[in-house]
C-alpha cells in the first residue's frame, strides 16, 4: 500500500458560540505570531496516488488531494504544504500561523510570494466539492510552489497543476483567498481562515464589525458599573 501525506483545515464558526470567541477566531488570521490549536488527521479526501521525490522521504508514492482534520475539534478540509514530513496519527499540538511563516524546515518559511501564490490558486480552484483530479493538481502546484528544488514529481501526470501555475503567473493580480498555516510535530498544512474562504478584505470587514461590536459591550458594561 503507498505511504501517504495528509493535508489542512477550513474553520466553521458553530451555532451558540458568543462573539468574542467568533472575534478571537477572525483574530487568528492577524496574528503575527503563532496560536496554539490541536490537530487531529481523521481521512483523505478527493486525491490521486501519485510518485514524488523529497530532500527529506527520498522516492516515495503518496497521496495528493485534499485531508480532512478536526482542528481544535472542529471538521476542516485543506492542503499539505510540507511534503517533507509523514503524518502523525492522534490529536497533536500545532501551532497557526501566518502562511507566509510555514512550513518548516527545510523550508524554513516559504515567504510573502509563494505564500500569495497559494492563496490566489485556492482562491481560483478550490471548491469543497473539488474533484479527485483537481484536488491532486492543486496539491502538486502547492509542493511545486514551497518545495521548490527540494521536490520533485516523478509521476508522468502531474492532474493539471503545470496548467494551474501556468495560469497563475499568466494573472499576478488575481484575487487571494485567506490562509493560515499550521505547524506542527507531523506533516504541515494550509487552511481556510475564518468561516469560510474570504478574502483579505472580507475578513478586514467582520474584524472590524466584531470589534465595535466588543467595544460597544465594554463601553455598555462601564455604563452599568
Amino acid at each position: 500500500m503507498s505511504k501517504k501525506l495528509y493535508t489542512s483545515v477550513l474553520y466553521r464558526f458553530a451555532p451558540g458560540k458568543t462573539l468574542v470567541a467568533a472575534v478571537g477566531l477572525i483574530g487568528m488570521c492577524y496574528s503575527a505570531g503563532a496560536i496554539p490549536v490541536t490537530v487531529q488527521e481523521v481521512g483523505i479526501g478527493s486525491h490521486e496516488s501519485v510518485e514524488i521525490i523529497s530532500s527529506t522521504l527520498g522516492d516515495q508514492w503518496v497521496y495528493a488531494g485534499t485531508l480532512n482534520l478536526l482542528v481544535n475539534g472542529t471538521a476542516t478540509q485543506g492542503f499539505c504544504i510540507d511534503p517533507f514530513h509523514w503524518s502523525v496519527t492522534g490529536p497533536q499540538q500545532y501551532n497557526s500561523e501566518p502562511l507566509a511563516l510555514g512550513p518548516k524546515a527545510p523550508v524554513s518559511g516559504m515567504g510573502t510570494t509563494k505564500a500569495l501564490e497559494i492563496e490566489q490558486l485556492w482562491a481560483k480552484y478550490f471548491t469543497p466539492t473539488i474533484n479527485n483530479q483537481d484536488a491532486a493538481g492543486l496539491q502538486i502546484a502547492i509542493w511545486e510552489i514551497v518545495g521548490g528544488a527540494n521536490f520533485k514529481l516523478k509521476s508522468g501526470i502531474d492532474y493539471g497543476a503545470g496548467n494551474m501555475l501556468s495560469w497563475l503567473y499568466s494573472n499576478p493580480s488575481a484575487p487571494a483567498a485567506n490562509l493560515l498555516a499550521v505547524t506542527g510535530p507531523g506533516q504541515d498544512y494550509v487552511i481556510p481562515c475564518g468561516p469560510g474562504v474570504p478574502d483579505a478584505g472580507q475578513t478586514a470587514g467582520l474584524l472590524g464589525i466584531g470589534m465595535a461590536a466588543v467595544a460597544w459591550m465594554q463601553s455598555r458594561f462601564a455604563r452599568k458599573a
